[in-house]
């Protein structure tokens, strides 16, 4: 038997077709997991309108929808979340356009902190299989973001470098919190250490007004996680507690380990 004729009769074999299978189906995975860890491109859907008529671009259903629900988001209060979150999901019709709604409600939570609770509650009820892993994305990258980039400019002012600073700590509160509220809705699992790890860790290299801030949110953090604040943890605070001249904050951290 010829060459050509032992690799056709093998071609042809179960054993070929079997694990040539396999092979277009690692590929086609290995694929899908690229696409899916490129970051959106906000501008593919056009979300600025355009007043001046003469580049007024057709609107597509899903750019459509996109602005809906965002301006639904930025609408959301205490009073009225029950009803446009129900608005929201109904109005999310297409697959493809969940990832620009959960990175929507994740930045949302960096921002309006006290809403984070409704925009959690809005991604328990969006029914999506890759909502886990699209949102383990976007946390792992703010959490790269937030706490190991530094995105002062060498040349920015003493003003510009306090303002990325005190934006970069209302982030982190933001981002932890979300986290945490993730975490309690059991949407995503050992993320909390991590990010509190890192939280904590850097507590003491801020100033009083910045530490409070922070100190807030952890007790926040804690009241949602824990019923006893790990050790780690504990002491970091008594360390702090030991050698602020601050009374508000040795208050705040006698509040939170209940003293």
């Amino acid at each position: 038997m010829s060459s050509y004729e032992v690799i056709k009769e093998f071609q042809q074999s179960e054993e070929f077709r079997t694990k040539y299978n396999d092979y277009l189906k690692g590929k086609d995975k290995k694929l899908l997991d690229f696409l899916d860890n490129i970051d959106l491109n906000k501008k593919y859907y056009r979300m600025n309108i355009n007043k001046n008529k003469r580049y007024k671009k057709e609107t597509t259903e899903d750019t459509s929808s996109i602005k809906e629900i965002n301006s639904m988001i930025n609408k959301i209060t205490n009073t009225n979340y029950n009803v446009l979150k129900d608005m929201i999901i109904k109005r999310i019709n297409d697959e493809h356009i969940i990832p620009y709604i959960i990175q929507k409600l994740t930045e949302s939570s960096f921002i309006h902190h006290i809403y984070i609770p409704y925009y959690v509650g809005i991604l328990k009820e969006i029914n999506s299989n890759k909502k886990t892993q699209i949102l383990l994305r976007l946390c792992n990258k703010h959490y790269t973001e937030f706490f190991h980039t530094n995105n002062t400019v060498v040349d920015d002012s003493l003003y510009e470098k306090l303002c990325s600073k005190n934006k970069n700590i209302d982030n982190i509160i933001g981002f932890s919190l979300f986290i945490s509220y993730l975490e309690k809705e059991e949407i995503i699992h050992n993320f909390i250490e991590k990010v509190l790890d890192s939280y904590m860790n850097n507590l003491s290299s801020n100033n009083d007004i910045e530490l409070f801030k922070l100190l807030v949110s952890f007790e926040s953090i804690s009241k949602i996680h824990y019923q006893i604040i790990p050790q780690r943890y504990t002491t970091i605070l008594n360390n702090i507690k030991k050698d602020t001249g601050s009374s508000k904050i040795r208050f705040k951290i006698m509040d939170i380990l209940g003293e």
